[in-house]
């Protein structure tokens, strides 16, 4: 599986004049057909972020559909119905503020950590420099990823 970072999606609804759009969109439409995640927390990102162009009605719609919008899964909390909500919420904030050691915002803090625990492939972002050096999992831009293909471990989904 690979991890989407919220900036794929931000650009595929409300940048399209952005040099980066078509090879995005690429990206975007070959969604369907490979195992890709996008986190719970950076989809609240993406809805704040969208917040500004989307009618409260579009916005919850949109929210409560994405995953079939773009075909992909949309990524839980692990622990977070195996432990007391408390005990949860401990482990969850001293493993943000391990990550926040590593000088990352909140934003890519949580996607780093649900990409680890989640042992993705790879994330798949628009901002390598946001990652690199931070992690072990394989930092790729959507024009990296098109070009090593399809053939990469998770691979494509039987639909």
């Amino acid at each position: 599986m690979v991890l989407l970072d919220t900036n794929v999606f931000a650009i595929d609804r409300f940048f399209r004049r952005d040099e980066r759009y078509e090879v995005n969109r690429q990206l975007v439409a070959r969604l369907p057909r490979i195992e890709a995640g996008f986190c719970i927390f950076s989809l609240f990102e993406l809805c704040g972020i969208s917040s500004f162009n989307l009618s409260p009605e579009e916005l919850k719609r949109w929210s409560y559909h994405f995953d079939e919008v773009y075909g992909i899964e949309i990524l839980e909390p692990r622990g977070l119905y195996t432990m007391l909500a408390a005990d949860w919420f401990a482990r969850f904030s001293n493993r943000m503020f391990e990550l926040f050691g590593r000088k990352m915002t909140w934003g890519d803090a949580v996607l780093l950590k649900t990409a680890e625990d989640y042992e993705v492939e790879a994330i798949i972002t628009w901002n390598k420099k946001h990652f690199e050096g931070r992690t072990i999992i394989e930092i790729l831009t959507p024009e990296e990823y098109l070009r090593g293909g399809e053939g990469r471990k998770g691979g494509t989904r039987n639909r």
